[in-house]
């Protein structure tokens, strides 16, 4: 079944009459767009959209079906237990203070006492304090030279699940693209790779949801690639038919390349309804 927001958001650019989930330079992606906006009977004028309308319209639907779980806009994963980890360098780097500059002023501080022993006990004292301070924020600037940068992009749509006293688990991540180009889908593939390598704990499940119409561009998410588990369209039905239908104008039908990545796809059971997403939801455990 299609998500019940498809309508909402569906429907033909007003500047210039194409559908906004199609790359209006792409003529094929204008036709598909077309022959989907006929089928799933979504006709109105519609402003661009982008990935955050659609994050919206995900997120209450499904704290509608799962109220008791924490469904959520833009999350880093490291605010989840199985990637709390990747916090600690980040953390301790922006609050480590080379404390030098202090141990000069506590040297001149002592200097200017009375000479004794006291005086010069506090100077040897202050100098090796010094030295292992100086020691110290040579290792660091070396480690931090070091530490990778790479970083977790941010998650679209996260779900958790509860955990008393302790951060939640991640149970599902979604990246949103209302519409598809090579660099956006790569993105995804790069954060299912992430999600996967930086884990410390169970695997989320992560998904993809789009408005892409052209098959050629669901490929990248969806053929062979275990980065992403699935890719969940807003009216996968609609998108069947509305690719039928413009194979059928071409001279044959069964061999159209667009038709047959398509099917593919299908067979390989990668591509997914909006339902699945919610059943996927409501099988969530309410705690880790």
């Amino acid at each position: 079944m299609p998500a019940p927001f498809t309508r909402a958001l569906c429907g033909y650019r007003k500047k210039n009459g194409k559908p906004n989930m199609s790359d209006a330079s792409d003529n094929l992606s204008v036709r598909l767009g077309t022959r989907f906006l006929e089928v799933a009977g979504a006709w109105h004028e519609r402003p661009d959209q982008d990935g955050s309308d659609l994050e919206r319209h995900v997120i209450t639907t499904l704290q509608a079906v799962r109220p008791d779980l924490e469904i959520k806009q833009s999350c880093s994963a490291s605010d989840f237990s199985q990637y709390a980890h990747l916090n600690v360098f980040p953390a301790f780097r922006s609050g480590y203070s080379n404390s030098a500059k202090e141990v000069k002023a506590l040297v001149s501080a002592v200097e200017a006492l009375p000479d004794g022993p006291d005086r010069r006990r506090l100077i040897t004292i202050a100098q090796h304090i010094g030295q292992s301070i100086d020691a110290n924020a040579e290792l660091v600037t070396k480690l931090v030279g070091l530490m990778p940068e790479e970083s977790l992009l941010k998650l679209d749509v996260v779900v958790g699940r509860p955990h008393d006293g302790e951060l939640p688990e991640l149970a599902l991540a979604l990246s949103a693209k209302w519409s598809l180009r090579t660099d956006r889908a790569q993105d995804c593939v790069s954060q299912g790779n992430k999600l996967v390598t930086q884990r410390r704990g169970r695997m989320p499940h992560f998904g993809v949801i789009t408005a892409e119409t052209r098959p050629s561009m669901l490929k990248i998410l969806a053929d062979g690639s275990g980065s992403v588990d699935w890719v969940y369209h807003l009216d996968l039905d609609s998108l069947a038919k509305a690719i039928d239908v413009e194979a059928k104008t071409r001279r044959e039908p069964a061999s159209w390349s667009p038709k047959k990545t398509f099917d593919r796809l299908m067979n390989q059971n990668r591509l997914r309804d909006f339902d699945d997403l919610v059943r996927v939801v409501e099988s969530l455990p309410s705690k880790p």
